[in-house]
């Protein structure tokens, strides 16, 4: 009878309730450090509740501005809107999963330690599997416990599975970015995505993943600066180009490039985009708002502007063996932990932040608020948030 309430099995999810890390709870729960970081918590999640409520109304605002953004979100599908792995084209699997599984065991293993903090009684904890694949974990804080504890436990224990998500994610940004500080380029120039067949580029032996170094003797570090030297250029002009290309970039390649014109532009018939030189990632080491948003864009979205991607990650060494796998795993670790925890952090009932809604309203309007008052408050104010929500994801499909 035991073994029947300890493991359930509805297909295709399985779910394996345990005890065995109540000792765990008990013990970090006991710390005084996990008292100091309960009240930590609680001061975030107003903060990042702020923060999720701001983002979502700016991405109303942008879809219904600009009908290119409502372009581009089509373009990545439904799929886009929902944190799942294979199904969210941004999310790649094996890191994806690696970073919700991350993110849920810290959620809840926050909740947790902070129950017993304030000595709640955690019933049970476990894991939760879709069929064989461990895909989260949970942990049964006793919910008559919550409802009679007084309202400051109760808003520590609520408010733990944000914060615990948050002081994760920003470690793990603070880790990328000493990561990509100690990124070193390999080649300096402008490197070349690909080779359109049948063009200038073509003809003349230019290959995919070489790297521009020079044109006619003079140096190009960017983009910008071959499209202004093209333009000087038309059609049958022959330019001397140099490229680099082989192990680490040291053999360079020379040969003579014949122009020709495409949509009123002088062209090579390349795809070339910009790589980081030594200024341009000394100006990541450093952390700042205009910088964040490399930091952001998640690389599989935007590979040619993320130095880690796979794109990109070839032209750079690090003294760190297997930098990029590093990279990666703390990017999208820090990506889903920014994630759920601003969606938990929303006033919507039964979320985290729904429920620290409704046992603040009643601590702070109890006694000039009946409790039929306080419940529909709540309910409306969840109401307004799904509505806000549902806005967002379907926008940009309806519109």
């Amino acid at each position: 009878m035991e073994k029947e309430k300890r493991i359930e099995f509805s297909f295709p999810l399985l779910i394996v309730r345990t005890k065995r890390f109540s000792a765990i709870f008990d013990k970090l729960g006991a710390l005084k450090t996990s008292r100091y970081f309960s009240w930590i918590f609680l001061g975030l999640v107003p903060f990042v509740a702020g923060l999720a409520l701001y983002l979502i109304t700016n991405s109303l605002i942008a879809v219904l501005s600009n009908p290119l953004v409502g372009e581009i979100v089509k373009d990545l599908g439904p799929g886009s809107v929902l944190l799942l792995p294979g199904i969210n084209p941004m999310l790649p699997i094996v890191y994806g999963w690696i970073a919700i599984v991350v993110a849920i065991v810290i959620h809840e293993g926050a909740h947790g330690i902070i129950a017993r903090n304030v000595n709640l009684r955690v019933k049970s904890s476990g894991l939760l599997f879709f069929l064989i694949v461990p895909i989260g974990a949970f942990v049964d804080v006793d919910e008559e416990q919550i409802k009679k504890a007084r309202p400051r436990h109760s808003l520590k224990v609520m408010a733990a599975g944000v914060g615990g998500n948050v002081i994760l994610g920003e470690a793990c940004l603070v880790g990328l970015l000493l990561i990509v500080g100690s990124l070193t380029p390999m080649v300096d120039g402008v490197y070349i995505g690909s080779v359109s067949e049948g063009m200038p580029a073509e003809a003349a032996g230019l290959q995919a993943n070489d790297v521009l170094v020079s044109i006619d003797n003079i140096t190009i570090t960017n983009s910008t600066q071959l499209r202004a030297l093209l333009d000087t250029k038309t059609t049958g002009d022959t330019i001397q180009v140099t490229v680099a290309r082989g192990e680490g970039w040291q053999t360079q390649y020379t040969t003579t490039l014949n122009l020709t014109v495409s949509d009123n532009r002088t062209v090579m018939g390349v795809s070339a985009g910009d790589l980081y030189s030594h200024a341009r990632l000394a100006n990541y080491q450093t952390f700042s708002i205009d910088r964040l948003s490399m930091y952001l864009v998640p690389p599989t979205l935007a590979s040619t502007t993320v130095p880690f991607s796979d794109s990109l990650a070839p032209y750079y060494s690090s003294p760190l063996p297997y930098w990029q796998i590093f990279a990666n795993t703390l990017f999208w670790v820090w990506f889903v932990n920014f994630n759920l925890a601003i969606f938990n952090a929303l006033p919507i009932y039964p979320l985290d932040g729904g429920r620290i809604f409704d046992i603040t309203l009643k601590k702070v309007a109890g006694k000039r608020m009946s409790e039929k008052a306080i419940r529909r408050t709540t309910l409306a104010v969840t109401a307004a948030c799904v509505v806000l929500v549902t806005l967002g994801i379907v926008l940009p499909f309806i519109l």
